[in-house]
C-alpha cells in the first residue's frame, strides 16, 4: 500500500498504520531530495478571468454516432451516450514563458493561412441527466501512436460509469486531426470540417508543426468554460455540473503540468488536476522551431517543471517506469526537484504524488483498448508483437484502479476538502533507479494487493518488438509467473490466497488508495487461484 506520515483516518487501525510510517521513504541522493528541499516560494493566487469572461467557443454537432475513438465499450447497455462536437475558437491567444521563469507573455494568435482554428470534441455522459453525479472529467487525448486515444477513459471507464460521471475528450493536437482524415468506417466524416490547430510557422514544418502546442491551451480553456455555462449550447446544458477536471496521460501529462502551471492561473476554469505518466517534463507553450531535427524544450526550467495548482487540487499518478528517460547530465537535481516535489495541503498548495509499485507506463489493459481503436478506426491490418518469451507476457498489473481512486480522491479532495493519502514514494538508488525485491518487484510506492500478494514478477518496460506495435514495446512492461512451487509454497490453497487478497484490499480501502467495489473486484478475481492470476498473453 501505503501512505506514509499523514495521520491515520479514524477507519485505519492504528498497528497498520505504525508499519505504514516506520517504512523508508527513499535511499540515496535522490531521498534528500525529496525530504531536504523546502517548498519552493510561490505567487499567491491572482485574480483571473472567470470562466464566463472566457471567450465562447463556438460549437456545433457532428451529424452520426460513428466516431472516430468512440467508446469501445456498449454505452447503451451501460446507460451513457456518446455525441461529438465541432469546436472553433474565439479570439484564441497564444502563450510563451519569460526566460526561465514562471511569468507567460500572452498575444494575439495569429490568423491561419488555413482557416479558422478548429477541432473536435467526444461527450460521454449519462443517458438520464438524474443519473449525473455533477463531476465531468476533461481529458487532454493522446497522440502518441499519431491519432487520438482516450486513456483516461479506457483506464478509469468503470469507475466514471459506476459514479455517473460526464467524459470528455478534447483533440488538442493538429496531429490527432491529420489522422481523422484516414477514418477507415467513415472517410469523409472529417473532410469538411475545416480542422486546424497550427499556427503559421508550425504549418510550414511538415515533421514538427503538427505537434505544436500554441492552441490547446485556449481550445482546453475554452471548452471548460462552455462545459460550466448555462449556455444553450452546452453539451450538458440539461445536466448540473457541479465540478470540472481536467486530466493527461504520458505526452499529454506533460501538457496538463504546462497548464496547471502557465494557464490555470490565467484562466481557473478547472476545480482540479489528474496529471498521469508525465514523467519529470512539461510541454512548451508554443511551438519551437527544431534545431538539428530536435524540438527544444522552452519550459524546462525547475519552476516551469514543478507542478503547483496555486490553489487547486493536483494529483500526480505515476508508474514504476515513469520517468521512461532520466534528465539531461547537469539537470539531475532540478529534475528530482520538480518530479519528486514535496506533497502539500495548504490553502494555497494542494499536491499529491501516488507512484504506483508494479505499474508500467502502458499495460494489457491499456494495451488491448487503444490498439482496438487503432485497428477499428485507422489501421485495420495493424500487427506486431513485443519480444516476450514463454511464460513471460506483457504487464497485467491492475494500475486502473488506482486511477479509480486517484479520480475520487481529487474529486473529494476539492468538494469536501478530504486530502487523498499521503503516498509512499517508490524507493530509489542514487542514480534514481528503483529499488527492487528478491523478485525483481519494486520497494516502496503505492502498493496495491497483486504487489503484496505476488503471483508474478513485473517489469517496468520491455524491448522493441516486431512490427508497427512492436515500436510500442518498450513503454509496456512485462510480467514473469511465479513457478508452480513457489505460488504453492506462498498460498497452499485457494483459499489462503483469497484471505490474503482481502485482507490486502480491506487495508488499502482503509487507507483510502483503493475504492472498495475495486477491493471486491480483486478478491473475486483471486478465486480463479494464484496461478491463473500470474498467467499473462505474450502478444498484443
Amino acid at each position: 500500500m501505503h501512505p506514509s506520515s499523514s495521520p491515520a483516518p479514524a477507519s485505519a487501525p492504528a498497528s497498520r498504520w505504525a508499519a505504514l510510517c516506520a517504512v523508508p521513504l527513499s535511499v540515496g541522493l535522490l531521498s534528500s531530495a525529496l525530504v531536504a528541499v523546502p517548498a519552493q516560494a510561490q505567487p499567491a493566487p491572482q485574480a483571473a478571468p472567470t470562466a464566463s469572461a472566457i471567450p465562447a467557443i463556438g460549437i456545433a454537432p457532428i451529424p452520426g454516432s460513428t466516431i472516430f475513438t468512440g467508446a469501445r465499450q456498449d454505452l447503451d447497455a451501460l446507460g451513457y451516450a456518446e455525441s461529438e462536437y465541432l469546436v472553433t475558437l474565439r479570439d484564441p491567444k497564444v502563450y510563451s514563458y519569460v526566460g526561465r521563469s514562471t511569468r507567460v507573455r500572452v498575444t494575439d494568435a495569429p490568423p491561419s493561412p488555413q482557416g479558422k482554428y478548429r477541432s473536435r470534441i467526444i461527450v460521454r455522459a449519462p443517458q438520464d441527466p438524474a443519473d449525473f453525479n455533477g463531476r465531468v472529467l476533461v481529458e487532454m487525448m493522446n497522440t502518441t501512436a499519431l491519432l487520438d486515444i482516450d486513456v483516461a477513459w479506457q483506464q478509469a471507464h468503470e469507475y466514471l460509469v459506476r459514479e455517473g460521471w460526464a467524459y470528455v475528450g478534447i483533440t488538442v493536437q493538429q496531429t490527432g486531426l491529420n489522422a481523422l482524415r484516414g477514418f477507415v468506417r467513415d472517410p469523409s466524416r472529417y473532410a469538411d470540417l475545416g480542422l486546424n490547430l497550427m499556427v503559421p510557422r508550425a504549418a510550414k514544418d511538415a515533421t514538427s508543426g503538427a505537434r505544436d502546442p500554441s492552441l490547446a491551451w485556449d481550445l482546453t480553456s475554452q471548452v471548460g468554460a462552455l462545459l460550466a455555462s448555462d449556455r444553450a449550447a452546452n453539451p450538458l446544458a440539461d445536466y448540473s455540473v457541479d465540478s470540472l477536471y481536467l486530466t493527461g496521460q504520458s505526452q499529454m501529462g506533460g501538457y496538463a503540468t504546462t497548464y496547471v502551471n502557465a494557464i490555470h492561473p490565467r484562466h481557473r476554469v478547472y476545480d482540479g488536476f489528474l496529471v498521469a505518466y508525465r514523467g519529470g517534463g512539461a510541454t512548451n507553450l508554443g511551438y519551437a522551431a527544431p534545431r538539428d531535427g530536435v524540438v527544444p524544450s522552452t519550459s524546462s526550467s525547475l519552476r516551469q517543471r514543478r507542478i503547483h495548482g496555486r490553489g487547486a487540487p493536483v494529483l500526480t499518478l505515476q508508474s514504476w517506469s515513469d520517468p521512461l528517460r532520466g534528465p539531461v547530465p547537469g539537470d539531475e537535481e532540478a529534475f528530482a526537484k520538480a518530479l519528486w516535489r514535496p506533497d502539500a495541503d495548504t490553502p494555497a498548495d494542494k499536491f499529491r504524488l501516488w507512484e504506483v509499485a508494479g505499474a508500467s507506463h502502458n499495460d494489457r489493459w491499456g494495451a488491448e483498448e487503444a490498439i482496438g481503436v487503432i485497428r477499428r478506426d485507422y489501421l485495420p491490418t495493424t500487427n506486431g508483437t513485443c519480444a516476450w518469451t514463454a511464460p513471460s507476457g506483457v504487464n497485467d498489473f491492475p494500475a486502473r484502479f488506482a486511477w479509480h481512486s486517484a479520480l475520487e480522491g481529487l474529486a473529494r479532495w476539492h468538494e469536501e476538502g478530504v486530502a487523498p493519502a499521503t503516498g509512499q514514494r517508490l524507493e530509489r538508488s542514487a542514480d534514481g533507479s528503483a529499488l527492487l525485491d528478491d523478485l525483481g518487484n519494486p520497494l516502496g510506492g503505492l502498493r496495491l494487493p497483486r504487489i503484496d500478494v505476488p503471483v508474478a514478477a513485473y517489469t517496468p518496460t520491455s524491448e522493441r518488438g516486431s512490427g508497427l506495435l512492436g515500436a510500442f514495446c518498450p513503454l509496456t512492461g512485462g510480467q514473469t509467473p511465479l513457478s508452480d512451487a513457489d505460488l504453492s509454497a506462498r498460498y497452499p490453497t485457494t483459499d489462503d490466497y483469497v484471505a490474503r487478497v482481502a485482507a490486502e484490499g480491506e487495508a488499502d480501502v482503509a487507507a483510502g488508495i483503493l475504492l472498495p467495489e475495486d477491493a471486491a473486484a480483486l478478491v473475486e478475481s483471486a478465486r480463479r487461484g494464484p496461478s491463473a492470476e500470474a498467467q499473462t498473453v505474450r502478444e498484443y
